[in-house]
């Protein structure tokens, strides 16, 4: 029978091999996943459009980022808010800034459509459209500005349906296009006043 102290032995042994054993395998792994990031870092950089020197310096372009934002009338998009709210700015790569700066340009780029840019018969449509529906949301803006107001049809006085209805015009208005429409419309009537005022005259 073997000792006590000859187990210990050849128990530490075996330890000691599996660690070893262990130790290779993982070095192995990791010498593989080395290669594989070189070769893709390798690959991104071949595909990559190339910039003139002054563009891949990465502190040109923080700070024309950051001069961009110093215009930002928004107080979490202004440099003071950047640096708070976005601590690892400074910690992007050429290629983010570079992604940054073209989503920047392109937003600023983009023109809102007008009326200017509808044809005519687009917003005679819309006219009409806005003439038959009108009355609808009319009556919701009435709603929300009786539960804005926490006043309801039964305990109404003179002042607060006056109050009311004004709210009402201020929200309706407000909602969507309707005050342009509401100006087209108005256009419209005081012609064909100014009309009829020179016929009968």
């Amino acid at each position: 029978m073997a000792t006590e102290e000859q187990i210990n032995a050849l128990r530490t042994e075996l330890n000691i091999e599996l660690t070893n054993a262990l130790t290779e395998q993982l070095t192995a792994q990791n010498d593989d996943l080395k290669s594989q990031i070189l070769e893709l870092r390798q690959a991104l950089q071949m595909n990559m459009p190339h910039h003139s020197d002054d563009e891949d310096n990465m502190d040109i372009l923080v700070n024309e980022h950051m001069r961009d934002i110093t215009r930002e009338n928004r107080p979490q998009m202004s440099s003071a808010g950047l640096s708070v709210n976005n601590k690892h700015f400074r910690d992007l790569s050429n290629h983010e800034l570079h992604k940054i700066k073209k989503m920047h340009m392109k937003e600023h780029s983009f023109k809102p459509r007008t009326i200017l840019d509808e044809s005519l018969g687009d917003i005679m449509n819309r006219l009409v459209n806005f003439l038959t529906f009108s009355f609808e949301g009319y009556t919701k803006a009435v709603y929300n500005a009786e539960v804005m107001e926490d006043v309801y049809d039964n305990d109404k006085s003179m002042y607060q349906s006056i109050k009311i209805h004004l709210i009402a015009i201020i929200l309706f208005m407000r909602e969507d296009q309707n005050i342009l429409y509401i100006g087209i419309l108005l256009i419209f009537i005081s012609m064909v006043m100014y009309l009829m005022n020179i016929t009968t005259s």
